[in-house]
């Protein structure tokens, strides 16, 4: 159902979100919300679904959904890092002396 006011630009989302996309993300994301708003309309029927800024804000809320996926998924990469690196520290410590030395009796 493609029609000339779907057109979305690169530059209308980038607007929104306050920053720069790849042109990768920009099209992964306006595939996604022109699926969404096709499925949004056969659900609800209202008009306003099909409007030009409507398909603008889903490819919004898209990019930022795979902004903060990919947040999540680095920070959870991190902290694992951490704890590995922190049991080999942990391992590396000090030498403990496991060895029991007894006092003889006088």
């Amino acid at each position: 159902m493609q029609r000339p006011e779907d057109d979305v630009r690169k530059e209308e989302v980038e607007e929104l979100l306050g920053f720069s996309i790849t042109d990768e993300q920009f099209l992964e994301a306006l595939e996604y919300a022109k699926r969404k708003q096709t499925y949004i309309f056969e659900r609800d029927e209202r008009a306003v679904v099909l409007q030009h800024w409507y398909l603008v804000k889903l490819t919004e809320e898209y990019v930022r959904s795979l902004a903060l996926s990919k947040f999540t998924m680095d920070l959870c990469r991190r902290i694992t890092d951490m704890e590995k690196e922190h049991q080999v520290n942990k391992n590396l410590g000090a030498p403990q002396d496991t060895h029991i030395i007894t006092v003889s009796a006088l």
